[in-house]
């Protein structure tokens, strides 16, 4: 079973976002997800925020250099706050600003089971 899947560098942009955002919210094996250096920007992140809301099995997820600013931190920020299985996010070299990083703050404080996140 496949459990983690590379996807760096492929211009996957918003709307392949949404197609992979609608295979993990029925996957049930994968663990793992790199997206590095995709575009897929603010709506491609509230894209794969929704499936993290549904997803139990994720545990990683790498969004590094992919355009998102404070209006996808803060769908990622709504998602962090009711998943319970990530444990790693990676969110280095986007555009997120003081406001979206005051929402990932506020979704640590209920979310107990992330480990790590990288700005």
């Amino acid at each position: 079973t496949l459990q983690t899947i590379e996807l760096g560098w492929n211009s996957i942009g918003n709307k392949g976002a949404g197609k992979l955002a609608e295979a993990l919210k029925i996957n049930q094996t994968l663990q793992t997800i790199y997206l590095g250096w995709n575009s897929i920007g603010n709506k491609g992140a509230g894209k794969l925020a929704g499936a993290l809301k549904v997803n139990h099995t994720l545990q990683t997820i790498e969004l590094g250099w992919n355009s998102i600013g404070n209006k996808g931190a803060g769908k990622l920020a709504e998602a962090l706050k009711i998943n319970q299985t990530l444990q790693t996010i990676y969110l280095g070299w986007n555009s997120i600003g003081n406001k979206g990083a005051g929402k990932l703050a506020g979704a640590l404080k209920v979310n107990h089971t992330l480990q790590t996140i990288e700005l």
